[in-house]
């Protein structure tokens, strides 16, 4: 009797073999592993992009709130060389973004102030732009001064401007002509900083020329005038002219500001506001403010053919005869923030 209770009492408390999980079910813990992630990923990735057009915006805001203070203090919005001398030629030498920083952060002095031949500014870069036809202004810039405060009509001011350093940096590819192993600064030999959205593609900026005028745009070519257009094209080209921009490397060549004929008609449609004008005329609308800054958006490329009404299987070329007018631009995936009245 003594041996059969020791013997129940060594097998109660004998510890149980753990039973290990049969193929089938690990298969299908797998199979809901695999499930989940396929169906967060792609909701992970949403909440991605819609925080990186949110902090592009927030970026895009401050720097028009910088505009607001500048014209505040000067009466115009910044830009150290006249929009109408910039805009003087297909290839600008700068763009607008980084004419209109500058001018609000400094690392420029333009030939009219005194100590423009003094030092330190006997040692920096000095630039010429226009022609006898537009005018010929000269500065000097220094981009590693960018930062310190712009130099105006002979006082030195502190930065009106002053985002992380992460989104201020030279911009891959502007004007690059061929991407791959190509210098990515080969045409950019200043290497001015850029203002950078949160895909690392440049933000642009549109300054208008003069308050009113029989044409909201200036087209793609220089020979058209400039003395009745309120906004001009060409500052923005630095950027649209490349092959390879930005840390996304995206090829511009199928934005819809590249086609040719429609290029005026189409920013136009772009900055113009939806209450003034019919929709098959977009030059003759107005302006949605003053300036204008546009970021690229999630594809890196200005209003692209493939976006909006458009997709990878059929392009969209034309949003100047777009049955909705200016309203087709909302459904691009660029970002634009307007300022001033």
């Amino acid at each position: 009797m003594l041996d059969q209770l020791n013997e129940r009492s060594t097998t109660a408390h004998r510890p149980r073999r753990a039973r290990g999980f049969t193929l089938t079910e690990m298969l299908v813990v797998i199979g809901i592993i695999a499930l989940l992630i396929g169906i967060l990923l792609p909701a992970l990735s949403r909440v991605q992009e819609r925080a990186r057009k949110t902090q592009t915006e927030s970026l895009m805001q401050e720097f028009a709130k910088a505009c607001e203070t500048f014209y505040q203090q000067f009466g115009f919005y910044p830009g150290i060389v006249p929009e109408g001398i910039l805009n003087s030629t297909t290839s600008p030498q700068i763009s607008g973004m980084e004419n209109a920083l500058l001018h609000l952060c400094g690392g420029a002095i333009p030939e009219e102030d005194p100590n423009y031949n003094v030092a330190p500014y006997s040692g920096w870069t000095e630039l010429t732009f226009g022609n006898a036809a537009s005018g010929i202004f000269k500065m000097k810039i220094n981009s590693a001064k960018l930062g310190e405060g712009p130099r105006i009509r002979g006082v030195q001011y502190k930065s009106f401007f002053s985002p992380k350093s992460d989104d201020l940096l030279p911009v891959h590819g502007q004007n690059l002509q061929a991407a791959g192993g190509e210098d990515p600064y080969a045409n950019d030999t200043l290497k001015l900083p850029d203002l950078l959205d949160s895909w690392g593609q440049p933000i642009m900026y549109f300054r208008q020329l003069r308050p009113q005028g029989s044409t909201l745009v200036q087209g793609g070519a220089p020979t058209e005038s400039l003395a009745d257009c309120i906004f001009a094209f060409q500052s923005a080209n630095p950027y649209l002219n490349s092959a390879s921009l930005g840390d996304l490397g995206r090829n511009q060549s199928t934005s819809v500001l590249r086609t040719a004929a429609l290029k005026s008609a189409t920013l136009a449609q772009i900055l113009r506001s939806v209450s003034y004008g019919t929709p098959a005329l977009p030059l003759a609308g107005a302006p949605r403010g003053a300036f204008a800054v546009i970021s690229a958006g999630r594809d890196g490329i200005y209003f692209s053919q493939n976006d909006g009404p458009g997709n990878a299987q059929t392009a969209y070329t034309n949003i100047v005869n777009h049955p909705t007018g200016p309203y087709v631009v909302n459904e691009y995936d660029d970002v634009r923030v307007f300022g001033g009245g």
